[in-house]
């Protein structure tokens, strides 16, 4: 008489039954990462819970007949709690790869429990290693391209902030006020300068506006296009522009590009700039 062939639990099935075990040997091999920091990051808690999470909803993922496709609706609470764990790790300041490890290293702990349960078939063990494999590396994957999303959009709001901190415009006197510029100005800083100054000019009804371009290391055709555009801009809103700080090395490179700059009122420094201002606004200094 045959032998009866014997029946082996399905992989969801494996991690139900053994939910316990398996998120403790999960949570090993996350806190085992070669110099990660996840305890530094996220508490044992919170990681406990992230944890959890997701083991409960890939447990009803991996209960479908079909579930190497991760795209199947079963698949969408685990994939949201990735989402939102991989944005969350963007923003506490993980590695990718601290982040992608969260992830894959379910596919070691699950292996022993595999290995458990298909020990006397190694084909179906094969075959079952090879699946959850495929699902493991698809979910890392998704978790990647979230954790490198959320990281640009971090990134950007940080140049955001740099860019603000960086074209301050100061109330110099009643009626004018000086923007001293630093560093390289592109086409989204230009824009900015613009807009901080029509700010400023509005909010105290500011007769003069100094730029000042000490700071600038270089100062070319381009450069030279935005202060004349914001200077229009300004004129608009009824202030003049006054451009201080023009260094020798850059008014030759001007020249020499033949860049037109009459319609910009320059003075060497911002002392003379703001002597100017004054005479622009009626007013002047005088010894007590």
């Amino acid at each position: 008489m045959a032998a009866q062939k014997k029946e082996f639990m399905t992989i969801a099935e494996i991690m139900a039954v053994k939910e316990g075990e398996l998120l403790e040997s999960w949570l090993e091999n996350v806190k085992a990462l070669p110099g990660t920091r996840t305890l530094e990051l996220v508490t044992a808690a919170q990681l406990r819970t992230e944890a959890a999470e997701l083991l409960r909803t890939l447990v009803i993922a991996l209960g479908s007949e079909e579930y190497e496709d991760i795209t199947r609706p079963e698949f969408a609470d685990s994939l949201a709690l990735l989402r939102d764990i991989s944005a969350s790790r963007a923003e506490q300041g993980f590695t990718p790869s601290e982040t992608a490890f969260f992830v894959l290293s379910l596919k070691n702990a699950l292996l022993a429990f595999l290995q458990q349960e298909f020990a006397d078939d190694p084909a179906q063990l094969n075959a079952e290693m090879l699946k959850m494999g495929t699902v493991l590396d698809n979910l890392g994957l998704v978790t990647f391209e979230t954790y490198v999303l959320a990281r640009e959009e971090v990134i950007a709001q940080q140049s955001c902030s740099i860019i603000e901190l960086t074209t301050p415009v100061v109330r110099l006197w009643d009626e004018f006020v000086v923007l001293p510029l630093m560093g390289v100005i592109d086409t989204l800083r230009a824009q900015k300068i613009t807009e901080s100054l029509l700010r400023a000019i509005t909010k105290i009804e500011a007769r003069v506006a100094i730029i000042d371009v000490t700071g600038v290391p270089v100062i070319d055709t381009r450069v030279a296009q935005y202060l004349i555009d914001a200077m229009t801009a300004a004129r608009m809103v009824g202030a003049e522009v006054i451009i201080t700080g023009v260094s020798t090395d850059a008014a030759q490179t001007l020249v020499r590009l033949r860049v037109d700059l009459s319609p910009l009122r320059t003075k060497g420094s911002l002392r003379t700039g703001f002597a100017e201002a004054l005479k622009l606004v009626g007013q002047r200094i005088t010894p007590t």
